[in-house]
């Protein structure tokens, strides 16, 4: 992990941009809010936090590609996976005190902005605009959670191939086969046979449109 000791002009705004994904924010609130943002650099690899250690900071993710997993006794298990402009923590930590669950790996080299938990906190008692970022924010992880397990649990594997990466098609360029494969439950092997089913499917699409036009 690295400090910037360069920061561009337009990064704190950018910043303040992905928070407004979530929650529109007036201009005292973003200037509230640029007051706790510590802005950071993470290389590729390493971690932002730890599994059975606290973190009390929101993380928004500007710039990269992260995963978060689980390391039980005999295996990792990737338990989400996430891009630029979005908001992550540990929900076991922010909301019963807890230590985290996971560990949250960074896959490129990131830009994320840190905001301390309590202050973010103090400031949502003092704006409302802020007040509901943060319930904007808490709502967002649970349904997000609650989207995963029903994938996990309900749908078939090529089902929940379909399903991830139409939500996110960045993942096949982005995010290495391993991970991608953990986080649908299946093996790498497994991946790759679904992966080549879709593709035979989406050529003999394409072959039977083409054909169809020079029919017509």
């Amino acid at each position: 992990m690295k400090k910037f000791t360069l920061i561009e002009p337009d990064t704190m705004e950018k910043m303040i941009g992905v928070c407004q994904h979530y929650s529109p924010l007036d201009d005292a609130s973003q200037e509230a809010l640029k007051r706790i943002i510590t802005l950071r650099e993470y290389r590729k690899n390493s971690h932002v936090f730890e599994q059975d250690q606290f973190c009390g900071d929101l993380f928004v993710v500007l710039k990269g590609s992260y995963r978060l997993f689980h390391k039980a006794p005999q295996k990792e298990h990737t338990t989400w996976i996430g891009y630029d402009d979005h908001i992550i923590s540990s929900l076991h930590c922010l909301l019963f005190n807890s230590t985290a669950k996971e560990t949250m790996h960074v896959l490129e080299d990131s830009v994320i902005g840190v905001i301390p938990y309590h202050d973010f906190l103090n400031l949502a008692r003092q704006y409302a605009a802020i007040d509901k970022l943060n319930r904007t924010i808490m709502s967002t992880f649970i349904m997000e959670m609650q989207e995963n397990l029903f994938a996990t649990r309900f749908m078939e594997a090529a089902d929940r191939y379909h399903y991830f990466t139409q939500k996110q098609p960045e993942a096949l360029q982005r995010i290495p086969l391993t991970y991608l494969a953990s986080f649908l439950g299946i093996t790498k092997e497994s991946l790759s046979r679904i992966r080549s089913g879709f593709r035979l499917r989406d050529n003999s699409i394409a072959l039977n449109n083409s054909f169809l036009r020079h029919a017509s």
